[in-house]
C-alpha cells in the first residue's frame, strides 16, 4: 500500500494510507496500525480521506464498532442518518449504530461519484452509496447521498459529521 508524503514547512511528513495518522518520514511500518509503508508511491491526501471513509463503511460491513469509533472524533461527532432516528444525533449516534450492527446479518455496498475538497486541516467528502443486506428479518436495498466533514488534529484525520440522505433507486 502506498503512503502519502506531505510537505510541511521545510520538513516532510508521511501520512499512513490505512489509518490516516502522521508517521515519521523514514518509517517502514505505521506505528499505529502496523501496515507496511511504501515510500516510492505517493498517495494524495484525497485518497487518504477516501480510505478513512471506506474503512468506516467496511466497519459497518464487518460489524466492527471499535474501528468505527476510532475513525470519528468521539467528542465532536454528529450525524444525520438515513435510518431512524432522522433527527440530528450526537453522542448517542455511535451507540445507536453499535446496537444496529449487532442485528445486521448481511451488508454489501458500492460507492460512486466521489468528490473530496481539502481546506487546510479540514475536508468535505461527498459520494453516492448503494448498500443492501438484512437487519433482523428486514431485507433492504438503499441508495443514499453521503457528505462527511473531517478535521485533522494532532496529525490525524477524524470524521466529525456525517449526513446520509436516501433517494430513490
Amino acid at each position: 500500500m502506498a503512503s502519502a508524503l506531505i510537505r510541511k514547512g521545510e520538513g516532510i511528513r508521511m501520512i499512513c494510507p490505512n489509518c490516516g495518522k502522521e508517521v515519521p518520514d523514514d518509517a517502514n511500518f505505521c506505528k499505529y496500525c502496523g501496515i507496511r509503508l511504501a515510500k516510492e508511491a505517493q498517495l494524495p491526501i484525497r485518497d487518504v480521506i477516501r480510505n478513512i471513509l471506506i474503512r468506516r463503511i467496511e466497519g459497518i460491513r464487518n460489524r466492527d464498532s471499535k474501528t468505527i469509533r476510532e475513525l470519528v472524533d468521539q467528542d465532536e461527532y454528529t450525524k444525520f442518518d438515513d435510518w431512524p432516528p432522522f433527527d440530528l444525533q450526537e453522542s448517542e449516534a455511535l451507540e445507536n449504530e453499535a446496537k444496529a450492527l449487532k442485528v445486521l446479518k448481511e451488508y454489501d455496498y458500492e460507492t460512486r461519484g466521489w468528490k473530496i475538497q481539502i481546506f487546510g486541516d479540514s475536508a468535505i467528502a461527498m459520494f453516492i452509496i448503494r448498500y443492501h443486506g438484512q437487519i433482523r428479518d428486514l431485507k433492504f436495498d438503499v441508495q443514499s447521498r453521503v457528505s462527511a466533514f473531517l478535521l485533522k488534529r494532532n496529525g490525524e484525520w477524524k470524521i466529525v459529521h456525517e449526513h446520509w440522505s436516501r433517494f430513490p433507486l
